[in-house]
């Protein structure tokens, strides 16, 4: 009976040790996805849906307990195009801080939600002309992280983030324009 206690009361204290050493802490990591994006405005109720290459983004920030972490981040959603918009070409860039609303659990998976805000740089080239354009746009996501239990720091993340502003391009226009993308990401707590 007292073996079965002190295994017991053992086996609890490193799954607590485990847990607290997931909890709080600094952490920055990069991902890599696929891009996706959609560009309306009140005067064009179909317009295309603009499909990218790549994204790269590099992200950072601290989470405070198991629930809560403030997360800032660059993106690079890659060059956008679309067939029936021939000649143009769109590469946004995003800076964003959002807030990464999750749980950790005790088996390391952490599923998460982010919202926050992102400052958005379009450089829109076209016809030989390049236009660039910056507008203050919406983080929004959701997420699953893992932390191995075996690999102390460690995070692996796959994840769908999107940024959402109003642009304005070419003549006097304004266009809603969102780009987001699905990326599997790694990160390193400290």
């Amino acid at each position: 009976m007292k073996k079965a206690v002190v295994l017991a009361v053992s086996a609890l204290m490193a799954t607590g040790a485990w847990a607290n050493s997931t909890e709080s802490g600094f952490y920055i990591g990069g991902g890599y996805g696929l891009t996706e994006s959609k560009l309306e405005n009140q005067d064009v109720s179909a317009f295309p849906t603009i499909d990218g290459e790549r994204s790269l983004r590099v992200y950072g920030g601290y989470q405070f307990n198991r629930i809560v972490a403030l997360e800032g981040g660059y993106t690079n959603y890659g060059d956008l195009s679309h067939q029936s918009l021939q000649g143009v070409k769109i590469n946004p860039t995003a800076f964003s801080l959002a807030a990464n609303l999750g749980y950790s659990f005790d088996n390391g998976l952490r599923p998460f939600a982010t919202l926050g805000l992102s400052r958005v740089n379009m450089d829109v080239k076209y016809n030989g002309q390049k236009e660039s354009d910056s507008a203050t746009g919406f983080r929004y996501g959701l997420g699953l992280e893992y932390a191995p239990q075996m690999v102390e720091g460690l995070a692996m993340r796959l994840a769908y983030e999107a940024d959402a502003f109003n642009v304005d391009i070419g003549d006097p226009k304004t266009y809603t324009f969102s780009v987001g993308s699905v990326y599997l990401g790694a990160s390193y707590k400290f």
